[in-house]
């Protein structure tokens, strides 16, 4: 593990993003950490030049007096917490720019807050924290802004265990969260009325999944449900999970409105602080 974690938290200055913020607070608890806080101006790619002066199309004026106002609430805010930070005031497109930040710095971790996104726009467009999810390949933290936060005690993995591979890097985040918290993991398995006969079978794939990446400290839990994001909440419901482990495909385009992302729409609705990471 890094002598430093860097982690990212966009904000926009609304109370939502701030939950990233109290979720962190827990991180800052147990290991230092390099926080880079990011303040995104959206503008047309096809106008931006690369700096406000350069780029000949924009309103120039309307755009500097945003880039003083963020810096102003930048300034504010480093009166009102107790811990140093660098923060940035970046121009382009939200999950591009956000996405070419993360690698440029090798952050390791994204927290960010969400409002969420109900229905067809769900479907369509999703919330800003679901398009950050798709389009970066570093593990996304996401607080809904009903989200209870509180202290990190039992870690959630929600996986198909028989089909997923999980990248080594995710893994060796999830392990560093286990230990940092010395929390407990729980390898949860949706199953529905298809998989009765082969519950025994399930539990035999998940016990192979944590031997071969030599877990620690964990419990085998399989939970009926017709589809995933509702068992898995409903598994919250009866439970004290603190934080939620999923993979995501990370589907855009056509493929994500026919298909959509289980671990995306669980972004918009889960009731606990939720981990997404790329399978592929």
């Amino acid at each position: 593990m890094k002598d430093k974690l860097d982690i990212m938290v966009p904000v926009d200055f609304t109370p939502v993003s701030y939950r990233a913020i109290e979720f962190l607070a827990f991180l800052m608890d147990k290991t230092p950490i390099n926080t880079h806080l990011v303040h995104v101006i959206e503008v047309n790619s096809a106008e931006w030049a690369g700096s406000v002066d350069a780029s000949e199309t924009v309103n120039k004026g309307e755009l500097k007096q945003k880039q003083q106002l963020a810096e102003q609430k930048f300034a504010e805010l480093k009166q009102h917490v107790d811990f140093s930070f660098t923060s940035e005031v970046l121009f382009g497109g939200l999950t591009t720019v956000l996405a070419d930040y993360a690698n440029n710095k090798s952050i390791d971790l994204v927290i960010m807050g969400t409002d969420g996104a109900d229905g067809w726009l769900e479907k369509v467009s999703g919330s800003e924290a679901q398009h950050v999810v798709r389009y970066t390949n570093i593990p996304v933290i996401t607080v809904h802004k009903n989200a209870a936060i509180t202290p990190i005690q039992n870690l959630l993995w929600v996986a198909d265990f028989e089909a997923e591979k999980q990248p080594e890097q995710s893994v060796a985040t999830i392990k560093m969260l286990q230990q940092l918290f010395d929390a407990r993991l729980h390898l949860l398995q949706i199953v529905n009325k298809e998989d009765e006969n082969r519950l025994n079978q399930l539990k035999g794939k998940m016990q192979d999944f944590a031997e071969q990446l030599n877990l620690q400290n964990y419990e085998l839990h399989l939970h009926h449900n017709y589809k995933v994001p509702a068992g898995v909440r409903s598994f919250n419901e009866v439970s004290e999970m603190d934080l939620v482990l999923i993979g995501t495909h990370g589907r855009k385009g056509i493929s994500h409105l026919f298909y959509g992302s289980v671990a995306e729409t669980l972004v918009n609705h889960c009731i606990r602080p939720l981990m997404t990471y790329h399978l592929n």
